[in-house]
């Protein structure tokens, strides 16, 4: 659910998009951040998001005075990794209320499902149309391809399992690469 949340907030206005912004920051300051760096992003989150003047400044009815002063009193020594978390918690359950439920009225919802049943699909001889060999190698050969679901091209390469056998080779595979 949240992942869809998320996507209610890019597909919807600027209030959202704020939303958002403030969450993909806040998850990148937990969790991908090395400790050195961390009072700094913490800084620039609460000068993006949570000043009065900041550019992507989260809706006034989502911010909580008291919570902001505690961030920012924590901002003055030293910055804990979970400063943002009460804040996040309430973006959160104001993007599952009545934006998710827009969304989930909307087309984007509708082609955002169609795209996760074709994923679960698997991917079969059927799945890309075949072109032209574009080489050939001591193993096999690599072909144009392109899908038939989204109409994007792909080099796939085809090995002849028995002669890799043969040589006993072992750092050879299969992959698609996109062109």
């Amino acid at each position: 659910k949240q992942w869809y949340q998320r996507r209610v907030a890019i597909t919807a206005g600027e209030e959202l998009r704020c939303c958002n912004k403030f969450l993909n920051d806040v998850d990148n300051y937990e969790k991908l951040a090395p400790e050195e760096q961390r009072l700094n992003l913490a800084q620039k989150i609460y000068q993006q998001c949570l000043c009065d003047e900041a550019e992507s400044r989260l809706p006034d009815h989502l911010i909580d005075h008291e919570k902001v002063k505690e961030v920012e009193d924590k901002l003055l020594g030293e910055s804990p990794r979970y400063i943002y978390s009460q804040i996040a918690s309430t973006v959160r359950d104001y993007l599952s209320g009545d934006p998710f439920a827009k969304y989930v009225e909307s087309k984007y919802f509708t082609r955002q499902l169609q795209w996760k049943q074709l994923e679960k699909k698997p991917i079969g001889k059927h799945t890309f149309r075949h072109y032209r060999v574009l080489g050939k190698g001591g193993f096999g050969e690599v072909c144009a391809t392109q899908s038939r679901a989204s109409g994007k091209m792909y080099a796939e390469k085809k090995l002849n399992k028995k002669r890799i056998k043969k040589e006993k080779s072992t750092d050879c595979d299969s992959a698609l690469i996109p062109l």
